[in-house]
């Protein structure tokens, strides 16, 4: 999925996420939003729910820090995908917000939620976390495989991560289920 990112690339995303920040600033100047009316992303994009643009913003910037991190610290190719595929939504999902505004466009936007679409929204981010939690685990037990010395440590490091790839396979499912019912809630609107 991603070939290779340097900090050529870290830079310049760096510099397009300061340019969005800036127009969110912006528009945060112009628009108001309330607790039950807020701005239609898919749920899983951001970790919780902003009443400003620049609060989305503020997550992905938090997206991207953890993306140079993970980069720098050259860690499994799973998870840097991962974070690279979280940033790119993020960003393409708020670009695209800030440019319909921009076209006078901001009608379609907004989305009201109900109780139970909260509820559930707070589960599948807590879903989404958890996720993470277990990729960064699989990654680090993938590591102490590739670096143990003797056998039996590599058969103990193996077989932790055949138990958190099944884990993360669970959660997955889980996490696939609430989604579906969050779009069920969304189409009975």
């Amino acid at each position: 999925m991603v070939q290779s990112v340097d900090l050529k690339h870290l830079s310049a995303l760096s510099e397009q996420l300061a340019t969005l920040s800036l127009r969110c600033r912006e528009w945060d100047n112009k628009i108001t939003l309330s607790e039950n009316k807020s701005f239609r992303f898919e749920v899983h994009l951001f970790n919780t729910s902003s009443l400003t643009l620049s609060g989305y913003c503020q997550q992905i910037q938090t997206t991207f820090e953890h993306l140079k991190h993970v980069i720098t610290k050259e860690m499994g190719n799973t998870i840097i995908n991962y974070e690279c595929e979280k940033f790119i939504n993020q960003f393409s999902a708020l670009l695209n917000i800030v440019n319909q505004l921009d076209a006078g466009k901001a009608e379609g936007l907004y989305k009201r939620y109900s109780t139970q679409q909260e509820k559930v929204y707070q589960q599948l981010q807590r879903q989404y976390q958890y996720e993470k939690r277990l990729l960064a685990m699989i990654n680090e037990e993938n590591s102490l495989y590739q670096q143990a010395n003797t056998a039996n440590n590599k058969e103990i490091h193996k077989s932790r991560v055949s138990a958190l790839k099944e884990r993360y396979q669970k959660c997955n499912e889980f996490t696939q289920a609430l989604e579906f019912k969050m779009e069920a809630l969304d189409n009975d609107e």
